[in-house]
């Protein structure tokens, strides 16, 4: 089974021990079964590009290009963290959990809009169609939020409609677009990130996009 899991820049403290709890889950259980890949965010490495380009007026496209390299830059770090095989296609995924490094992909296809809409979490979704990988979304809150309450099940439609969340703005019209679902759970709880890999019910929001 193929899973993407986008694993956010606010998560860069926990990084370590949810890609340790992924690795020795695979040990115990058959892992040679999933195919892993990690998409990084950009995190504290993106504020600061969003600060400069701001500061100096860069246009869109190298503002693009420069969010696309602090997400290698998280990659990294990660790599360094954990020894994670880190990866530059992703036309030959391996088995077990590899992190991916994504300029080079995203140079090449050049398929999403420059713009500060388009975050980590869309190029995430991306790269799941691109691979025809199951898609979770790991970050630092239980779900997506409304009326103080973490919704268990939502539309993408649903989603689109509610304005800021801890989701970016683009990534509800590429699941629907695409007729693709997400899951978000919390990462600061490792099991939590097991559980929805392997597509067990899990505290988190389930977003439908094919609906």
């Amino acid at each position: 089974m193929r899973v993407v899991v986008k694993l956010g820049g606010s998560l860069m403290k926990y990084s370590p021990s949810i890609i340790d709890s992924l690795q020795k889950h695979l040990e115990r259980n058959n892992g040679n079964d999933y195919s892993i890949l990690i998409v990084p965010g950009g995190g504290l490495f993106a504020d600061s590009i969003r600060t400069i380009c701001e500061k100096f007026e860069i246009g869109d496209d190298a503002a693009h290009w420069m969010a696309i390299l602090s997400m290698e830059q998280y990659a990294h770090y990660i790599v360094d963290k954990t020894g994670v095989n880190s990866i530059e296609s992703i036309t030959d995924i391996p088995n077990g959990v590899s992190v991916l490094l994504p300029y080079r992909i995203l140079k090449e296809s050049d398929k999403l809009p420059h713009s500060w809409n388009i975050t980590s979490d869309t190029i995430g979704a991306w790269i799941a169609r691109e691979t025809g990988s199951r898609f979770v979304k790991v970050t630092d809150v239980d779900g997506v939020i409304a009326d103080d309450i973490v919704q268990k099940w939502m539309t993408a439609k649903e989603l689109s409609r509610m304005g800021i969340t801890c989701i970016d703005s683009s990534l509800p019209a590429f699941l629907m677009e695409n007729m693709m679902d997400c899951v978000v759970v919390n990462g600061i709880y490792p099991e939590r990130v097991i559980d929805a890999v392997i597509g067990k019910n899990v505290i988190g929001t389930h977003i439908k996009g094919n609906i």
